[in-house]
């Protein structure tokens, strides 16, 4: 059963998070429906300002993007207290559910796809930060939250752009303030890690992390913590793809890496330039990185769901009467939000709420398994922003443990660090790692292996630096030989002899 809202039926939920819901809906029309997406502000968000005018500002930001390469925003709408904006369908997935489902399908990613995907992006930024108001003056938009899970990719070989929910732009009624970020911290640039000012190199680097990411099939700045993930992201230190992935072409690596240069102005100067980069790649390395080619991946990747009937993954999933906020659900419950009004507790809860929906409603078997650590992961990030009170649930065994039973049982926790020897020839040698100097070789490293895969330099007075790639099968002894460097060629001097 669908639920009707003002001109739209509303058919399935499709996310939801700490300002509102997503749904797929149906408008009808005479004699034909269209598939759209309906974004949904909670009700209990709808009377506060701030809130309101942040979602009334991503509408309007949204609605003067128009570019094959960013979902388009159709309308802005309201049916009593309900506030929503109706946005462009894409039958399609995210970047990040596409990996899993690659991963948990044992097929590779194709480069060419890869730099497709990233290429069409770049594109769709591009339209953005280029984007003028009505008296022709740039509105420096800045996206601030570009990641896998916001670059959406057709079934058709589409590639869109979406939610510019903490975009900023000149003139924009909601700023951030002074110390508050906003985005993934996985996906900032060091600037923004830092709280500095943003323009479009930032969002350029986040799509240099998602470049980076696809072409290596691992994460790029995951640390074990939000706080080591923000150094890592603050000190940039990328590993060549090549050293990761041995059958690279030539040239890619000094893409990748420029795009995440640590110094904005070492960058490319906008999306634009990237994109033009990628193209003359795949047209030299003659790479099958078409948007056919992407169609044919995904055609392939999800082809049990392609081959469903259309309607059939839609429909029947809302119930009539159902509340269209933060209880919008069958009979199955959620969290009830903690006591207190603090906006960090509302917040928290909204955070528990939309990964538990995540999680009861995903689709498919790697879908569920990484909702389910998602929704684990937002719980741990909660503790420090609301405790919220869980209900003990009783677990009866089959079989009785009986303490002393379990006290014979040893447990060894697996080695969270990897123990480095690092010796250089010569000795002596400065020692950097993630921007810190540790000292000189001979030097025992302790790195957490959650940081891996970290680089370690060199240095050496009269000898060229060197840098090397550590991962979890580095080790334990790490020799590095420097090189002496080369003494300047210059003109020779003349012979002039003096006296007779």
């Amino acid at each position: 059963m669908s639920i009707p809202l003002g001109r739209y039926e509303l058919l399935k939920k499709l996310a939801a998070g700490g300002m509102g819901q997503v749904f797929l809906a149906r408008k009808r029309g005479v004699g034909f429906e269209k598939l759209v997406v309906v974004k949904t502000l909670l009700p209990h968000l709808v009377d506060d300002e701030e809130f309101f005018q942040m979602f009334v500002d991503e509408a309007r930001l949204t609605a003067r993007l128009n570019h094959p390469n960013i979902a388009q925003m159709f309308d802005v709408e309201h049916e009593g207290r309900q506030r929503f904006v109706v946005m462009e369908y894409v039958h399609g997935e995210d970047v990040r559910r596409i990996e899993k489902r690659a991963r948990a399908e044992g097929i590779k990613l194709p480069l060419g796809v890869a730099l497709r995907i990233v290429a069409d992006a770049a594109a769709g930024l591009d339209c953005a930060h280029q984007a003028r108001d009505d008296h022709g003056q740039p509105m420096g938009i800045v996206h601030r939250d570009i990641s896998p899970q916001n670059i959406l990719v057709g079934f058709d070989g589409s590639v869109k752009v979406i939610d510019f929910g903490v975009a900023r732009a000149a003139g924009r009624a909601q700023h951030t303030a002074t110390g508050v970020l906003k985005g993934k911290l996985s996906y900032m640039s060091p600037e923004q890690a830092e709280g500095g000012q943003l323009d479009a190199r930032s969002d350029l680097f986040a799509l240099g992390i998602v470049l980076w990411e696809l072409v290596c099939d691992r994460r790029l700045f995951k640390g074990a913590s939000d706080v080591m993930t923000q150094q890592l992201v603050k000190a940039a230190q990328v590993p060549p793809p090549s050293t990761l992935q041995g059958s690279l072409p030539d040239g890619l690596d000094d893409i990748v890496l420029r795009s995440l240069a640590r110094r904005r102005e070492d960058r490319y100067r906008n999306c634009a330039e990237l994109r033009l980069a990628l193209e003359e790649f795949v047209m030299r390395t003659r790479l099958q990185a078409s948007s056919a080619h992407l169609h044919a991946f995904m055609q392939t990747l999800y082809a049990d769901r392609i081959a469903a009937p259309a309607d059939a993954a839609v429909r029947d999933e809302l119930q009539p009467g159902s509340d269209l906020g933060s209880r919008m659900r069958d009979d199955r419950a959620t969290p009830s939000p903690p006591n207190g009004t603090g906006r960090a507790s509302r917040l928290a809860h909204e955070a528990v709420t939309a990964r538990s929906t995540d999680l009861l409603e995903g689709g498919g078997r790697s879908g569920k398994v990484g909702s389910a650590m998602a929704a684990l992961a937002a719980l741990v990030a909660l503790g420090s922003a609301a405790f919220v009170v869980w209900p003990r649930r009783q677990v009866h065994p089959a079989v009785e443990v009986k303490p002393t039973q379990m006290m014979r049982v040893e447990v060894t926790p697996p080695a969270s660090a990897l123990a480095i020897t690092l010796q250089s020839e010569p000795t002596g040698a400065e020692v950097e790692l993630a921007g810190q100097r540790l000292g000189v070789t001979p030097l025992e490293l302790s790195i957490e292996k959650a940081s891996l895969p970290a680089v370690v330099r060199l240095t050496h007075e009269g000898y060229e630096a060197r840098s090397q790639t550590l991962s979890e099968g580095s080790g334990p002894l790490v020799s590095m030989q420097l090189e002496k460097k080369k003494q300047k060629s210059g003109p020779r001097p003349l012979d002039i002899k003096t006296g007779r």
